[in-house]
């Protein structure tokens, strides 16, 4: 990009010498500025991210989604007293696109339905300002909420092609192994003590009965959430260990498969284990692995069993305890699943004082207590939240937001179903598989929301966006190809133009 844009305006040679001045000299403030190490580190890393995504926007892209799905820039902020670098950096991908447009007459592309489905969710968020209870609760949601939309656009805006795609998932994938593995590392040698940079938090909890351990809860700094975003994973990993052709890709994925897999058990979680469940069935079902294929995968998660943490199927039979929960019974004796049977019970209770509306957004936890003390189950006097996300657009939005949200995750659904159909008409078989998985994992990820709440909504737009992106990609692809035959068409019949003129015109022998 570069390059093109010096040749084309030769003054821009002049801005990018001075912009390399003010770098390099920004450096050296800061190398003697700063004197943790750690900090330097990050600051050189930034600023590397920041040159690859004026060179190569795709570098901006799979930047954004590492640091999304690792909450690098919340780990620096709460950990390491830096400023937020994903506004920085939303700021630059927005400038670099703006560049590109102005410059190199790379129009943007592909952002006018993510754009219109964003305003008209927005717009119901919005409304609620109106009504709140709580303002400035409501405004915050609302203005978290506008952060996560412009990801969403930026991310349809700059994924447009399959090799892209391709490179968005092992990003993904990438954040598996990474999370994963320190997670992994920390549960297996007890290393509870040490948060690795804040990318491995644990904390004593509540496991069954009057029984206490650690769980995983990553960077997010929750088990069960924690958990959720790496069942996302799990497909796509499968996905890329079964279709790649290099070994060593092949083993990559297995190890982010692994790492994701057993940081989902150290968590804990039962509602994340039950969409793991639904997860598993729904890859099998779509592609049946070879013999030798599925071999390989069980020699891989036979040995993981004997690292299943002690109490994990104890908690898991409590589950059970879930299908009385309608009229109270077994779930009263358990405690976890007493303040979740209330916490949805006030969700519904709200939902049905409010049908049309809500109470607003992120006002759920202003009214728990008066509707808590009407329900009788819970003893705790803290607000609470409602640990279902379905539940909690109803009672914070009404039918508005539930009609509104229901429609646009069909028209995702809907349409990444085309785009496996158009990436498999013109025989791009892996991108169809990378587009399959990918549904199946927001499947499982919608799956474990009906026991969790949006308390971190940007995975949720994160992932969104991308759902929306690949059937442009699709349709880009099916263009190309489509494009790619005319021309070939086209050669053939001038080259059986040129043999037939050089039959008519050729001296025939005496």
């Amino acid at each position: 990009m570069i390059e093109a844009l010096t040749r084309r305006f030769p003054s821009m040679t002049l801005l990018f010498a001075t912009l390399a001045l003010g770098v390099g000299g920004a450096s050296a403030v800061m190398v003697l500025a700063l004197a943790s190490p750690a900090k330097l580190l990050v600051v050189v890393i930034g600023m590397l991210g920041v040159l690859g995504t004026i060179v190569q926007a795709e570098v901006g892209l799979l930047s954004l989604v590492f640091m999304t799905y690792t909450r690098f820039s919340d780990i620096l902020v709460h950990y390491h007293g830096a400023p937020s670098t994903a506004k920085l950096f939303v700021a630059l991908l927005v400038g670099s696109i703006v560049l590109r447009w102005i410059f190199y007459g790379q129009q943007p592309k592909g952002w006018q339905l993510s754009t219109t489905l964003i305003v008209i969710y927005g717009l119901v968020g919005f409304s609620s300002l109106i009504y709140a209870a709580d303002y400035w609760r409501a405004q915050e949601a609302v203005s978290d909420y506008v952060k996560d939309g412009l990801i969403v656009i930026i991310i349809t805006i700059l994924l447009q092609r399959a090799d892209t795609l391709r490179r968005v998932i092992w990003s993904l994938l990438a954040t598996g192994i990474f999370m994963g593995t320190i997670s992994a590392y920390q549960y297996l040698t007890s290393s509870f003590d040490n948060n690795f940079w804040g990318f491995g938090q644990a904390a004593v909890m509540h496991i069954i009965g009057e029984s206490n351990d650690f769980r995983i809860s990553g960077p997010v700094g929750d088990p069960n959430f924690f958990a959720q975003i790496l069942l996302v994973l799990v497909p796509l990993a499968l996905d890329r260990m079964w279709g790649e052709q290099q070994p060593g890709l092949r083993l990559l994925a297995a190890w982010a498969m692994a790492a994701s897999t057993l940081t989902i058990l150290f968590t804990f979680s039962r509602g994340a284990f039950l969409a793991l469940m639904v997860v598993l069935a729904m890859t099998l079902i779509r592609r049946p692995p070879r013999p030798i294929v599925l071999f390989l995968t069980v020699a891989i998660v036979f040995p993981m069993l004997q690292f299943i943490p002690a109490g994990y199927t104890d908690r898991l039979s409590t589950l059970t305890a879930a299908l009385p929960i309608i009229g109270g019974g077994e779930a009263k004796s358990e405690v976890s699943f007493r303040g979740r049977t209330s916490e949805l019970t006030v969700a519904w209770l709200m939902f049905m004082d409010n049908p049309i509306t809500g109470v607003g957004l992120d006002n759920y936890p202003v009214h728990y207590q008066r509707y808590s003390r009407r329900v009788g189950l819970d003893p705790r006097r803290e607000a609470r939240a409602p640990h279902s996300f379905y539940l909690q657009i109803a009672a914070e939005t009404g039918l508005m937001g539930l009609v509104t949200l229901g429609g646009i995750l069909w028209i995702m659904i809907r349409r990444l179903g085309y785009a496996e159909r158009d990436f498999a008409s013109i025989g791009m078989r892996n991108s169809a598989g990378l587009t399959a998985s990918f549904t199946i994992g927001v499947v499982g990820y919608l799956a474990g929301a009906v026991f969790l709440h949006a308390a971190y909504p940007r995975y949720f737009w994160l992932l969104f966006g991308i759902g929306l992106a690949i059937p442009q990609v699709a349709k880009n692809e099916v263009r190309a190809a489509h494009e790619l035959e005319e021309q070939e068409a086209i050669a053939v019949r001038k080259q059986a133009m040129n043999e037939k003129m050089y039959t008519l015109t050729a001296p025939r022998s005496p």
